[in-house]
């Protein structure tokens, strides 16, 4: 079903993802209704199609919905961090994390973000000018989107210690592909402990990951008993909450550890997807593309202006 339904092109203004990528579930949706209940081996599924069900249970404080065991596989590359922590686990993370995601804190990363994105696209332009004059040049904006959310997470997570930071992020990736061949496959019971080359390979990333992270937090760690603060980054900003009163800590290091993996997760994946989506429909829509830019050249100024958070408030169409 899969494949008959991945050799059909989606048409250029078609929204109907849902057929193409999961059309077992439109076909069973067809044949039992909105809401189902599926099988994977011994473990039951309950699909919800109504938007108001699926807000309910979004939305759940009473701990009646609890989060499945995502396995071995997922939280190597997740960690149990907001994701997946429940209960008490799950608001002693959040009083932790929020405060590095305050606006006036996020604000203050704009800058970075905006020279990363700058490079791109100054590598665009290059590119453009070493044309054959009225050629064309391709660019895979999917792959450039990855590497341009890649260097954002590692300059604002991570701060001076970016490169480390890059190191963690290839580690990632390669540890997603790992977890996303395993949801394609049946779990056996047992098999994610075996010592098989992809789960070798995996626990190899996992200390990857583990090491790397542990030595940037123990350098923050160093340069705040020596009064030099924990960093504005982040990862800073994260350390700095979890001090608390007293320096009794909220979270231990493999906790902290473990947002550090949701952040690069949560965070990249799908702002590559969004980004390169956007740009699929600016290509489409061009006249969106000549009123956007007039918008940005009008509110930000140009490229070499700086950019400051609060410009982006002026965006009207941006955040319409």
């Amino acid at each position: 079903m899969r494949a008959a339904a991945g050799g059909e092109a989606l048409g250029r203004g078609s929204h109907d993802v849902v057929a193409r990528a999961l059309p077992h579930y439109r076909a069973w949706a067809s044949r039992y209704g909105r809401v189902f209940l599926s099988w994977s081996g011994a473990t039951p599924t309950l699909c919800v199609g109504s938007y108001d069900m699926a807000r309910r249970v979004l939305s759940d404080k009473a701990g009646l919905y609890v989060k499945p065991d995502p396995g071995p596989t997922i939280l190597a590359l997740l960690g149990v961090g907001l994701v997946f922590a429940e209960g008490e686990d799950w608001a002693r993370h959040r009083r932790v994390v929020h405060p590095a995601f305050a606006m006036d804190k996020l604000k203050m990363m704009t800058g970075a973000m905006a020279a990363c994105a700058g490079e791109v696209v100054r590598a665009w332009e290059a590119r453009a000018r070493a044309a054959v004059p009225g050629g064309e040049v391709t660019v895979e904006v999917g792959q450039q989107f990855t590497e341009l959310t890649a260097d954002v997470i590692s300059h604002t997570a991570f701060g001076s210690s970016y490169r480390r930071g890059k190191e963690v992020f290839r580690a990632q990736r390669e540890l997603q592909h790992i977890a996303l061949a395993a949801i394609g496959s049946i779990r056996v019971p047992g098999m994610e402990y075996a010592p098989t080359k992809t789960n070798v390979r995996r626990w190899q990333l996992e200390r990857t990951v583990r090491d790397t992270l542990m030595a940037i937090i123990d350098e923050r760690l160093d340069a705040a008993k020596e009064a030099r603060g924990y960093g504005t980054d982040l990862l800073g900003l994260m350390l700095e909450a979890n001090a608390g009163v007293g320096g009794k800590r909220a979270m231990s290091m493999d906790e902290i550890i473990d947002e550090c993996k949701t952040f690069f997760f949560a965070g990249h994946d799908t702002t590559a997807h969004l980004l390169t989506w956007a740009m699929f429909l600016l290509g489409t829509h061009p006249e969106w593309q000549q009123r956007l830019r007039e918008e940005v050249l009008r509110e930000c100024g140009g490229a070499e202006t700086p950019l400051h958070g609060d410009a982006l408030n002026k965006l009207k169409l941006e955040n319409s």
